[in-house]
């Protein structure tokens, strides 16, 4: 029997739902134009459908993508992220809440959150992105390449390709 102060919830229920939740230890490398998948998973593995997933940036109520009770959500979804987010629902009931990113742009670079969140109980991982085809140096104007019409993406900017 469990015994507990009346104004406490018996232990058993507070770590009932408990996991730790794991994206990448490296940063993900993309390619602008490219697609690219965010990994997060739960650990131990467990189904997530019934879960809130919210993949954020920097401000957690303008979210990256949102998924909860089954479904997306898209009514805060940050502007520059419309139509291009995809959560991988293949995996979820195995606690895969991967999150795949469209046509990625330079802006796209930088840190994510994937916050889970089961009842009251939550955690979150922080994923670093790489994007590739960025100019050297932040400060060095850039201009469109002509005469690369071999590379897919409409938006490629380039002047030098250095060793990272």
């Amino acid at each position: 029997m469990c015994h507990h102060h009346p104004n406490q919830k018996p232990l058993y229920l507070l770590f009932a739902a408990q996991f730790q939740v794991l994206g990448s230890d490296h940063p993900i490398t993309a390619t602008v134009g490219g697609d690219v998948v965010l990994p997060c998973h739960l650990s131990p593995r467990m189904n997530a459908e019934h879960m809130e997933v919210r993949w954020f940036r920097s401000r957690f109520s303008i979210y990256v993508h949102l998924y909860q009770s089954g479904q997306d959500h898209f009514s805060s979804q940050m502007p520059e992220y419309q139509g291009r987010t995809e959560f991988l629902k293949g995996g979820v009931s195995n606690g895969n809440v991967s999150l795949r990113i469209l046509r990625t742009r330079l802006s796209d670079e930088g840190q994510y959150q994937c916050l889970i969140k089961d009842g009251n109980f939550y955690e979150e991982a922080t994923l670093e992105l790489k994007v590739a085809g960025k100019a050297p140096e932040a400060g060095l104007p850039m201009r469109k390449a002509s005469g690369f019409n071999h590379f897919p993406y409409e938006d490629l900017e380039i002047l030098s390709i250095s060793p990272v």
